[in-house]
């Protein structure tokens, strides 16, 4: 086995230590590099964050404008979330017929609240199986917001 020895002919380490000109070069390039990044970067979302039109202008000889195909987008959707809440609630609290040729009707919510209070539900006897109203749920009318035209609201 060679034995390594530490005489005066052989360092096992090194005698310089690096030089302050290397790593500025090293540190400088990174600056350089780190700026060039920045301004690539922003030029690129500058670029590609410019609006798109949407509107396409008609030609002189075009009547109108021609809507494409459906679907189209919602162009202002919290408009249109209160307009069809305003109108579930409206016919939540109103008259009017489900099925006219059936003779089904709608009545407003707190109505039929009231005529359950009055009535109350319709109940199975004693007896009946599951599926049976029996004679208690016959001479109860329904109480639900579809009730039958001719029943007393």
């Amino acid at each position: 086995m060679a034995e390594h020895q530490h005489g005066h002919g052989h360092f096992a380490h090194e005698k310089t230590d690096t030089g302050v000109r290397n790593v500025a070069v090293l540190a400088g390039a990174f600056v350089g590099l780190l700026i060039f990044g920045l301004i690539v970067g922003y030029g690129t979302l500058r670029f590609l964050s410019t609006p798109e039109t949407t509107t396409v202008v008609p030609a002189p000889l075009e009547p109108s404008r021609v809507m494409p195909p459906g679907p189209r987008l919602q162009v202002n959707a919290q408009e249109d979330l209160h307009d069809y809440l305003q109108q579930q609630q409206q016919t939540l609290d109103s008259y009017g017929w489900v099925d006219q040729s059936a003779g089904v009707v709608r009545i407003p919510v707190d109505r039929a609240m009231d005529l359950v209070l009055q009535r109350g539900l319709p109940t199975r006897a004693a007896g009946g199986a599951p599926g049976e109203g029996g004679e208690a749920a016959a001479q109860k009318p329904p109480a639900t917001p579809g009730m039958r035209a001719g029943t007393q609201p």
